[in-house]
């Protein structure tokens, strides 16, 4: 059984880790969890085994903490450790123990993000056991492989936070022992928009489109000519020749208008985001790009940022902001294929980076027309 445990953890941990870092990058832009971290710590209550455990005492209660990379929209590999302590009753043939649960699991999920995200786990580990006492048998110390499955369901809050509830079965020697848990997990990279796509809220001001009013139609009066003299033979006029017709003025191309700029008071110094202030002007641009005049616009969402740290991580910082700009004009209905992004890093300056104000002026997003 430890041999067929060992197989699993070595297996388990080689496979997802040796491509995380080439599916992560195109599995962050699908709106899922894929390239996402998740750092989870849970409240944990416990059925314990009968190999180590007296058949009245098997009850415990602890902790766990586990940490998950999410390898695309429906693979993750979660590693956890459990803590569970039982008294037993704390007499001399039932002393209190501590379990120590390591495990390594594979989780399947539901391939898009939604509020409530149910999932299924299956995977193995081991379970050491130490007695705080000592036995009649002298035997302090335990460890045994086991298989672990079980599922849960975990429910988005505040963007990058969630709320989840985890059970499963430990099966091994002694029968199986049962854990039920619930906590908080915390996700780092991925999407910037990461896990939960907000619902299209109505923008605050709705611009209606003129009112066309048709022409009234008159009814012609019908009448009754009375006779008329034929007027005389009018003299031939020749007209002079008309002046040449000067070439139609060339179409106004449109391409490099700035249609938006956020400038560096709503954006903040390290995240990938705006500030809450700017949405009103995103509001405002969605609007525009949705209606009639507006919807064969395509616009570029072009990030800067100042100087501060690597050029290449300034790239990486910048497309970030630019990524959750083109997710919120998504949301707003917007067609993805009419938005593109680019990132300058801090590569165009409009002003000094020697004083704060200067940066703050040079951490901007600009959206431009392109065509």
């Amino acid at each position: 059984m430890r041999r067929l445990v060992r197989s699993l953890l070595t297996i388990g941990m080689a496979a997802p880790l040796s491509t995380l870092d080439a599916q992560s990058v195109a599995a962050s832009a699908d709106g899922s969890l894929g390239g996402a971290r998740e750092l989870g710590l849970l409240v944990v209550g416990r059925v314990l085994s009968t190999e180590y455990s007296v058949s009245d005492g098997r009850s415990a209660i602890g902790g766990a903490a586990s940490f998950a990379s999410h390898i695309n929209r429906f693979l993750a590999v979660q590693g956890a450790l459990g803590v569970a302590y039982s008294s037993q009753q704390a007499t001399y043939y039932k002393p209190p123990l501590f379990a120590f649960t390591p495990t390594l699991s594979l989780i399947l999920k539901t391939p898009t993000v939604s509020d409530f995200q149910p999932y299924a786990l299956v995977g193995a580990g081991y379970e050491f056991i130490r007695y705080t006492r000592a036995r009649c048998d002298c035997e302090q110390s335990r460890s045994l492989g086991i298989g672990n499955i079980g599922g849960g369901i975990r429910k988005m809050i505040r963007g990058r936070q969630a709320f989840k509830i985890e059970a499963s079965s430990q099966i091994g020697a002694g029968g199986p022992a049962f854990s039920i848990g619930m906590g908080a997990s915390l996700f780092v990279g991925g999407s910037p928009s990461l896990v939960r796509k907000p619902n299209p809220r109505p923008p605050d001001v709705i611009r209606p489109d003129p009112q066309v009013i048709p022409p009234q139609r008159t009814t012609p009066v019908q009448t009754t000519p009375s006779p008329q003299p034929a007027p005389p033979p009018a003299a031939r006029v020749i007209p002079p020749a008309a002046p040449p017709t000067a070439p139609a003025a060339p179409a106004r191309n449109l391409a490099g208008t700035v249609l938006l700029t956020i400038d560096g008071t709503q954006v903040d110094f390290n995240k990938p985001a705006w500030r809450v202030d700017a949405e009103p002007l995103l509001d405002g641009l969605a609007v525009d790009l949705v209606s009639d005049a507006g919807e064969r616009i395509k616009i570029n969402v072009e990030a800067h940022t100042d100087n501060v740290g690597s050029q290449a991580g300034n790239v990486t910082l910048g497309l970030d902001r630019a990524k959750a700009v083109r997710e919120f004009l998504i949301n707003q209905g917007i067609n993805a294929d009419r938005i593109t992004v680019s990132s300058q890093g801090g590569s165009v300056p409009v002003a000094a980076n020697n004083t704060a104000l200067g940066r703050q002026r040079n951490r901007r997003i600009v959206i431009r027309r392109t065509n």
